[in-house]
């Protein structure tokens, strides 16, 4: 089987330097995000008993299953909205599985005022898949 890996992708524009907490709590909801909707698609609980319903909503049950054994992770950036999206769009289009993830993003306008931006999508889950056809899409983009 060919090697599988999870990439996730996520806008450095949304963050300072004083904000690595922020941006590591980012990076843990997109990578957690895609196994929360692979246990919520997957299993259902009846009684005290744990029972997979493996449906064909989920991509590539197997995948998934295989990318548990070993799960590589990748954590790269891109320094904007444009650029994400550009590579959400690249990844849809050659069938790569994908997880865009959106929140509620806090702008410092001041030393004392914040705003609040809810719904800005943050950052983006490439896999897990197969780890060529992910590089092949986002190429060299530089680690976090």
């Amino acid at each position: 089987m060919a090697s599988i890996n999870q990439t996730i992708i996520v806008r450095t524009d949304l963050f300072g330097t004083e904000d690595v907490g922020l941006l590591s709590a980012q990076v843990a909801h997109i990578h957690f995000e895609i196994m929360r909707s692979f246990f919520n698609e997957n299993i259902i609980e009846s009684e005290n008993v744990v029972s997979t319903n493996l449906t064909n909503d989920f991509p590539d049950v197997e995948l998934v299953k295989e990318w548990m054994k070993e799960p590589y992770l990748l954590v790269k950036q891109v320094p904007n909205q444009e650029s994400l999206r550009y590579f959400i769009d690249e990844a849809i289009e050659q069938n790569i599985v994908i997880n865009k993830w959106y929140d509620t993003v806090y702008v410092r306008l001041s030393k004392t005022q914040q705003r609040a931006f809810p719904n800005v999508l943050v950052g983006a889950s490439f896999g897990p898949d197969d780890a060529d056809k992910i590089r092949t899409i986002l190429g060299d983009l530089p680690l976090l």
